[in-house]
């Protein structure tokens, strides 16, 4: 019985792999795991929902062809189509190996114990290697950006792009860097003579940096379709060849692309906080100057600018501090900066910086096991299987979880500092991620500190945090929800 179907009607879904999308997959056009190999469990409900056919001509093993659409395997978000079947367990009983084993025995073995209501899969999915001196980006991550790079070299001579209205001749570079990121360089210039922007390069010396400052334009151009106010007003980009490139030391631009922003804040959430709140409260234009009305201010204006961007798709994946800041020519309203590490999960016509396993994220406000959009084992996302992936994984909680962490800055002057909010989260992992059991283990620990922003109106600071910081994905508030919460009543 080869094709064998396991519940539900038959559909075909696109491996990204397969180079020729419309043809249908087969166990001959999927066979592509040559080399280091991955390997994931999945517990499933049956029926599961998927086709199989023989991994070898010869009717040995059992290959993944397909999924059924909204099927037990399709809404896991963990098997995509070219997985090989290699172990198979019913209600945590022993494992039976699937290796080597003719295909008919595998299908007979995946039927069998009709009683139980699930079954544990284990999985083998092809990897590339990873070089020893790249330690410091994943193979995940790695394979996304040689595929990048590889697609691009095939797309014939470079087009040096260009915004309409922005030409080398009306930019200014000042002396010195304002900062330096893991991909890119920051400077402030003038445009036109009086307009004062933010302007960023590429580092030389680092892989894929080129191709992050390329992604980081076009999720910007989107944002800035999209979700306009949420984000610094990106003003476009130049790119300048070897023979027009000058030298940052005399003002002028060097060869290759720039990106480009209104200059809209001299200073960030983090550099004013660090002041005061009373500083904080000035430049957000914000009545009262207390931790509370600080806090209830900044926080309806970064969730509800990442509602936005979630809306349209995008994560920004670099919540914190450093990252917003008040806006002076727009009555000190928050805004997010830098979109480096931002991701496309929605796509347009593709998705940008977006796939399995973990990814750019600052430890200090993400979950400490969840520097992921996507968990490793997941499908590679495609314009067909982007909407459901969203679902499955949530990745704007990743979001949530940060500003959560912002909150917590925003409303207690003593976890400001990153010791302090190190230690905070350190706690409130040792207490199963529950504020409660923080409240009444763990807080009295902290002296002085004064916790009276998220005590207030019976402690619905607390209760927020707790909704935008819950441990598991599914049960944490999207920044949308969170805008209701009666923290903000």
């Amino acid at each position: 019985m080869f094709g064998g179907m396991f519940g539900g009607n038959k559909t075909t879904t696109a491996d990204p792999k397969d180079k020729k999308a419309d043809a249908p997959l087969t166990a001959a056009n999927c066979k592509i795991a040559t080399g280091e190999k991955e390997r994931l469990t999945v517990t499933i409900d049956r029926p599961m929902g998927m086709v199989l056919e023989p991994l070898d001509e010869k009717g040995k093993g059992a290959i993944v062809t397909e999924l059924v659409d909204g099927g037990n395997a399709d809404k896991s978000g963990m098997i995509q189509a070219c997985d090989i079947l290699v172990a198979v367990s019913f209600a945590g009983g022993e494992t039976q190996s699937l290796e080597n084993r003719w295909y008919e025995s595998i299908l007979d073995e995946l039927a069998g114990e009709p009683d139980c209501p699930n079954v544990t899969l284990t999985l083998e999915r092809a990897v590339l290697e990873d070089d020893e001196d790249m330690l410091t980006i994943t193979a995940d991550a790695k394979r996304y950006w040689e595929e990048k790079r590889e697609l691009k070299a095939r797309g014939g001579p470079k087009t040096l792009r260009r915004t309409p209205g922005v030409e080398p001749k009306d930019i200014r570079v000042l002396p010195g860097p304002l900062g330096s990121g893991n991909f890119g360089t920051v400077f402030r210039g003038v445009f036109k003579g009086d307009q004062d922007v933010v302007l960023k390069n590429a580092k030389a010396d680092v892989m894929a940096a080129e191709e992050l400052l390329e992604c980081e334009m076009d999720v910007n151009y989107h944002v800035h379709a999209n979700a306009k106010g949420t984000c610094a007003r990106f003003m476009g980009c130049i790119e300048l060849g070897a023979k027009d490139g000058g030298e940052i030391y005399n003002g002028t631009l060097t060869e290759g692309l720039w990106l480009m922003w209104a200059n809209e804040g001299e200073n960030t959430v983090e550099a004013l906080m660090r002041r005061g709140t009373a500083p904080l409260a000035t430049a957000m234009a914000c009545a009262d100057a207390t931790e509370l009305g600080v806090t209830k201010k900044a926080m309806r204006e970064l969730l509800g600018s990442l509602a936005r961007l979630h809306e349209c798709g995008v994560v920004h994946r670099d919540v914190k501090p450093a990252n917003l800041i008040a806006a002076e020519k727009d009555g000190g309203v928050l805004k997010l900066i830098d979109l480096g590490a931002a991701a496309l999960c929605l796509p347009l016509p593709e998705t940008l910086n977006y796939y399995p396993g973990d990814g750019p994220a600052d430890p200090r406000y993400a979950k400490a096991d969840e520097l992921y959009l996507l968990p490793p084992g997941s499908p590679r996302p495609t314009k067909d299987n982007a909407a459901k992936l969203w679902e499955a994984h949530k990745p704007d909680r990743f979001d949530s979880w940060s500003a959560g962490c912002v909150m917590l800055q925003l409303a207690v002057v003593g976890l400001r500092t990153d010791a302090g909010l190190e230690r905070f989260l350190a706690d409130y992992k040792a207490v199963g991620y529950d504020v409660n059991a923080f409240r009444g283990e763990k807080s009295g620990e902290y002296g002085t500190m004064d916790f009276a922003a998220l005590d207030a109106n019976g402690g619905a600071g607390w209760d927020l945090c707790q909704r935008l910081m819950e441990a598991e994905r599914d049960a944490r508030a999207s920044c949308e929800a969170a805008l209701s919460h009666a923290f903000f009543d």
